[in-house]
């Protein structure tokens, strides 16, 4: 899908905005103009009524069909006061519905419609009435609208004045009016769009800056959040050396655990944050032999009942040496239970099963493959084999039978690798 940039996209919202608004505006302007128009046709045409009743006729003139005389000075009068409206016709009624007055030709005759506005005017249901437009010839499609005022004498209504208006009057001075107002509205809206469209090329130009700038710093704080865990993951495999270096016979021991333990965690599925812990838990798994003496770490025949209660301690010394550095308490938890069985005979607190932690699992399966096919000063170091056949026999004993289906799926890579270093 096209995507669009911020300029443009406010550009078209703003057009289709500027359409709507000018159409809801012209159709509310439009109706407004036409009722001020029939307002000002209503006041014309009651000072024309008002003029006929004070100069021109008495309420008797409506019992009776008007003179000649008179109906002149009313069609004098009438057209006078009502010029610019250009009546088409004009028609008197008397309370009786009787016409006492008209100017149309004889072939016109007065409809339904007609007197309906004259009901409504002798009945008082209002004090004008406009009827609606409607075609008085079929053949030149001429459309007229009637205005009905009342005729008064001392409230009394005497009678109806109905007046025909053709319709291309009002909506000639509506049409002009309202271009006059669309064009003005027009020229405001397009300064005004014109403005804003400034204003957001400035904020937009100032945003792609801004964004850019944020790229270059995020990418400086990518390189050097890198440099940092680099320097991290050096520290850590530095003091996890320092602890493998007191033994010839463990040497790289916590490298090979960290290299086994992710190639698990990969088959897992780990997420990159628990890999990550994965990892410098592994490295640091045996931080806590720093705390062991030489005579007991070092000791080349089977070590006493005390002498192995001091080394199960070292899960406990490895969390208390690491837990003032802060970024790695996420893994206190994974180091503590590393030496923890499935079924729960384990140390240093006897977890079982799920309450153990993944990671702890992982690195158990790990520490023991390594320590079974590596060489120790009481044994010589097992064959691969026979260490993967160990292991698969404590499944769901001492390992987490999902571990080691993890583990059974790299261990043709552990096999390669000790050959290669054989």
């Amino acid at each position: 899908m096209k995507k669009y940039s911020l300029v443009k996209t406010f550009i078209l919202y703003s057009l289709i905005t500027f359409i709507l608004i000018g159409a809801v505006l012209s159709f509310v302007i439009s109706n407004h103009i036409k009722n001020d128009y029939h307002q000002n046709l209503y006041g014309a045409a009651q000072i024309a009524v008002d003029s006929i009743n004070e100069s021109i006729l008495v309420e008797s003139d409506f019992d009776n069909n008007i003179d000649n005389a008179k109906q002149m000075l009313l069609e004098e009068n009438i057209n006078r006061s009502l010029s610019l409206y250009m009546p088409q016709s004009y028609t008197m009624f008397n309370n009786k519905k009787k016409i006492v007055l008209t100017n149309r030709q004889s072939s016109e005759t007065i409809t339904a419609n007609d007197l309906s506005g004259v009901d409504m005017i002798l009945e008082s249901k209002v004090t004008y009435y406009i009827s609606k437009a409607y075609s008085i010839n079929d053949v030149i499609n001429t459309r007229v609208f009637n205005l009905y005022v009342p005729i008064k004498y001392k409230e009394n209504i005497a009678g109806v004045l109905m007046l025909q208006i053709p319709e291309v009057v009002i909506k000639s001075h509506v049409d002009m009016l309202l271009k006059e107002i669309i064009l003005t509205m027009s020229g405001g809206l397009l300064v005004l769009f014109l403005l804003l469209i400034r204003i957001l090329y400035s904020a937009s130009k100032t945003l792609r800056n801004q964004n850019n700038e944020l790229i270059n710093q995020k990418a400086e704080i990518e390189t050097a959040y890198k440099q940092l865990s680099d320097s991290y993951r050096n520290t850590i495999s530095a003091l996890s050396n320092a602890v493998d270096a007191r033994d010839a016979y463990t040497a790289g021991h916590s490298e090979r655990v960290t290299k086994i333990s992710l190639l698990i965690g990969e088959n897992l599925g780990l997420s990159a944050d628990e890999m990550k812990k994965l990892e410098y838990a592994a490295l640091f798994h045996d931080i806590g032999k720093i705390g062991i003496p030489d005579h007991i770490l070092l000791k080349n025949s089977k070590l006493t009942d005390e002498e192995f209660a001091i080394i199960q301690k070292h899960p406990e010394m490895g969390v208390n040496i690491l837990k003032s550095i802060e970024f790695l308490d996420d893994i206190l938890p994974i180091i503590m239970h590393h030496h923890e069985r499935y079924i729960g005979n384990g140390y240093p607190d006897k977890l079982s099963g799920e309450r153990i932690p993944l990671c702890s699992k992982i690195i158990s399966v790990a520490d023991t493959y390594d320590a079974m096919t590596s060489n120790r000063p009481y044994r010589k170091k097992l064959q691969h084999e026979v260490a993967v056949d160990e292991i698969l026999r404590n499944k769901q004993v001492q390992f987490d039978a999902r571990i080691v289906d993890a583990f059974l799926v790299i261990e043709k890579l552990l096999n390669d690798d000790n050959k290669r270093g054989e």
